[in-house]
Order: structure tokens, then sequence, then C-alpha cells
């Protein structure tokens, strides 16, 4: 059934405060859409593409403004300001996630931390096309799709936020994998769009 037509790229979606909640690439809007099938765009950010969503855990937003290589923030009243500054450790950054202590994570060529505060760290380098990333329930491992390497790795993940123990989660054949997500079971799937498949491996 289709809900929702007319968008540009719909990207990083979502659940939260009862909508799903996506990246309309192109546009630079983030669009919600609630169980009836009801859209509404929540906010635009100053970019174009790519740009991904999570949330700190006050309920703020977090924004990665991926061309420009800014993580930024939206206030409780909707302002927009620059939470990070990652131009000097990479170049176009794509995917966030965000643990229960703050902490972002966010990807491109390279990993990079950016704990509450808003300094930003490289915790992991060369991934294969980062993708998605999720964090387990118990906040102790970040998993991340490297599409080009046709992987899913892991890291554990410690008190501070740095990463270790860099590890192949799961191989994907042939598949690519792109965003990836838990169930409520703890199990990993991702989204692998050259073969218009969703797979738990």
């Amino acid at each position: 059934m289709t809900l929702l037509t007319g968008l540009g790229l719909p990207e990083s979606p979502r659940w939260h405060d009862d909508r799903l909640w996506f990246a309309n690439w192109g546009t630079g809007e983030v669009v919600t859409l609630d169980r009836e099938g009801r859209s509404r765009v929540e906010f635009e950010v100053p970019t174009w593409i790519p740009y991904s969503i999570d949330w700190l855990p006050d309920g703020r937003a977090l924004i990665v403004s991926g061309q420009e290589g800014l993580v930024l923030r939206r206030e409780h009243d909707g302002a927009l300001v620059t939470h990070a500054d990652l131009t000097k450790l990479g170049k176009v950054f794509n995917e966030i996630v965000v643990d229960g202590r703050g902490n972002a994570y966010v990807n491109g060529g390279n990993l990079v931390l950016v704990t509450p505060d808003g300094q930003a760290t490289q915790v992991a380098e060369y991934l294969a096309w980062g993708n998605g990333m999720a964090v387990t329930d118990d906040g102790a491992t970040l998993i991340a799709a490297e599409s080009h390497a046709r992987r899913l790795t892991a890291f554990d993940i410690a008190e501070d936020g740095s990463l270790s123990g860099r590890r192949v989660w799961a191989g994907c054949g042939d598949g690519v994998p792109d965003g990836i997500c838990l169930d409520a079971e703890g199990a990993v799937w991702y989204a692998d769009v050259p073969n218009q498949r969703c797979v738990c491996p």
C-alpha cells in the first residue's frame, strides 16, 4: 500500500513520537508521516544531500549536514545551531546514530564520535562506503553497514564513547547493506536497495 508520493529521495527513516520521520533528500525537508498516512514538513535544513537525523536523549534533534561537514542541533524552540564541526575529520558525511548517553556517531569514509558537548573525535577509519548504523539496546555495540564491502561491521562501545574490537558482524553475500535497524528482539535488519529486499542476516 502506497502512503505517500511525490517525494525526492527519502532517507534516514526513524520512528519517533509516534510518527515516521525521514530526510527528504533534494528538498532540505525533514518530513513526518503518521499512522493514518498524513504527512507534514517538520522543519527545513540548509543543505541538499546527504543529510540524516536522530535525537538526543532530551528530545533535541541532531542533523548531519553532509556536504558541509556539520552536525546541526535543533533546539526546543526550533532554532538550528551548529552542534559539531567535522570539517577537519573528513569530507562528506552521511549517517548518524545517537546512543543512550547522548553520544552521536557519524560516518562517511571515517567514523566520528560527537560527545554531548559537541566535541568531535575520529574513532574508526576506512569504512567502505559507510551507510546505516545502529546501537544495541544495552549500549555496548555499534553496528555499521559498509555497502561497498558487503558487510555489517561491529565495534565495542566504551564508557567514554570510544570504539574498539572492530569485527565483521555479518557478511552479506551478494547483498549491499544500506540502512539498518534493530527489531524488538534485537535482530539486525538491513535494506538491500539493488536487490529490492530487506534482510536479516
